[in-house]
């Protein structure tokens, strides 16, 4: 019985584990399709949103495009005038940042290594020293910006007046970084007149960089009123400030318009003056002197239109610096100034002979021309007076020949009239004759009739 009871309850419990597992596999597979039901859902529902999500991004984009085509110019002038702005203020930021942290830069010096004594004990002269070198570097090698940057702050960290190098540094790279965006400013000009289409972008890129030259040149004037005048310096580098000062305002008139062009103007011209009278009795061969007499030529040719005014004041700066190089001698034709100087007499003479080629030379052909004409007709007139005056002689001829002979025809009658010597030496008076005005004053116009000087001379005889 205990058998029988086992093997029925073992056949019990193997029939239950095989139902068991019978109802497990079919769970498992009802769960097995429900989820892969859900996964159908999920993967659907992702198709679904995929294709929603680039219909919209479609929509967007579309709305995205007119929009950036509309307001296209708009963020391209924000863009331009952010990087502007952000460069003054880096350049700003610097500045400041060089002045207000000295002492954290001495801390950072000191604790460097293969640091000089005379750095760690002016960090100022350091900085400017390596801002000198940099901005030589950069002036070598052409990048504006990088010479432009660091020459001014070469310019305010110094605190003595700046050496001669250094003012060639600094008037040489702000040169080099006008001179590219007034070459720049030439050539759009060019586009202008020469191209048809884009005359748009053109001007906005030109509005641009005139904006940059005014902003420059504002900023260059400020340097040389707060740095540079305010130190102790000769009338030289005096007079090559002011006539820095000159140039600036010259390179804003070129690109200015109404009250801005007349205020520029001046302003120019009186330090331009200024300039002229420090260096007046200066050597002729002066470097400095010669430069002003450059830079006004071109002011007055470019600027204020007085062309024959530029071509005379040139040639005359040239001719007194020819006239004095005669006398230099050998050692002082090598000098270091002398280099300067024969560069701006060939800048000189080449300003002279444009001048003269394409605006002064036509006008001197005129006058000559009419030159000609006024001394043609001078000698007609000389010719013409001539004849009029051979004319007036020969009338004259003929009218004294007649006065000669009623002359002598006067002095015959004057000689029967003398009075004869009585023997007391007396001279008896002659008695009143009614001979007329003529007798009287014989050189008159009115000359005697021969008729009437007979009968005057009958009735003197009756009367005796």
């Amino acid at each position: 019985m205990n058998l029988k009871s086992t093997v029925i309850k073992n056949n019990e419990n193997s029939s239950d584990l095989k139902l068991m597992s019978s109802e497990e596999s079919k769970i498992s597979k009802k769960k097995k399709s429900e989820d892969s039901k859900v996964e159908s859902q999920k993967q659907t529902e992702k198709i679904n949103l995929t294709t929603t999500g680039q219909l919209i991004d479609d929509k967007d984009k579309s709305e995205l495009k007119s929009e950036e085509k509309s307001n296209r110019s708009i963020i391209k002038k924000k863009k331009e005038e952010n990087l502007e702005k952000k460069k003054e203020e880096e350049n700003n930021s610097k500045l400041e940042d060089s002045k207000v942290n000295e002492s954290d830069m001495t801390s950072s010096i000191a604790n460097s290594e293969n640091i000089s004594d005379d750095e760690i004990a002016n960090p100022r002269k350091s900085q400017m020293d390596k801002a000198y070198y940099l901005a030589n570097l950069a002036m070598k090698i052409n990048d504006a910006d990088e010479a432009v940057r660091y020459s001014d702050e070469m310019a305010i960290l110094n605190e003595e007046p700046l050496t001669r190098d250094q003012r060639r540094v600094f008037c040489g790279c702000n040169y080099l970084y006008i001179e590219k965006l007034r070459s720049g400013l030439l050539y759009l000009n060019k586009l202008l007149i020469t191209e048809q289409t884009g005359k748009r972008m053109i001007n906005e890129i030109k509005d641009l960089k005139e904006k940059i030259i005014l902003k420059r040149c504002e900023h260059v004037i400020r340097i040389i009123n707060e740095n540079l005048l305010t130190k102790k310096i000769e009338p030289e580098v005096m007079a090559l400030y002011l006539k820095m000062k000159g140039d600036y305002y010259r390179y804003m008139a070129e690109i200015s318009k109404g009250n801005l062009l007349y205020v520029n103007k001046q302003n120019a011209f009186h330090f331009y003056n200024e300039a002229k009278d420090i260096v007046k009795d200066f050597d002729d061969l002066n470097p400095t002197k010669l430069n002003i007499s450059l830079n006004y030529s071109v002011f007055l040719n470019e600027v204020l239109n007085k062309r024959i005014n530029s071509f005379f004041y040139a040639k005359e700066a040239l001719y007194n610096a020819l006239k004095s190089l005669k006398n230099c001698s050998e050692d002082e034709l090598t000098s270091e100034d002398m280099k300067d100087t024969l560069m701006i007499i060939e800048i000189l003479n080449r300003n002279v002979e444009d001048w003269y080629k394409e605006e002064v030379g036509d006008i001197f052909e005129d006058e000559k021309k009419a030159k000609k004409k006024e001394e043609e007709e001078k000698e007609k007139k000389k010719k013409k007076h001539k004849k009029h005056k051979e004319e007036e002689k020969e009338e004259n001829n003929k009218d004294q020949d007649k006065d000669k002979e009623n002359d002598e025809l006067i002095d015959t009658s004057s000689k029967r009239f003398k009075p004869r010597k009585s023997i007391s030496g007396n001279v008896p008076e002659i008695p009143n004759l009614n001979l007329g005005s003529s007798m009287v004053n014989p050189n008159s116009s009115h000359h005697l009739n021969p008729n009437q000087l007979g009968k005057s001379i009958i009735n003197v005889k009756n009367n005796f």
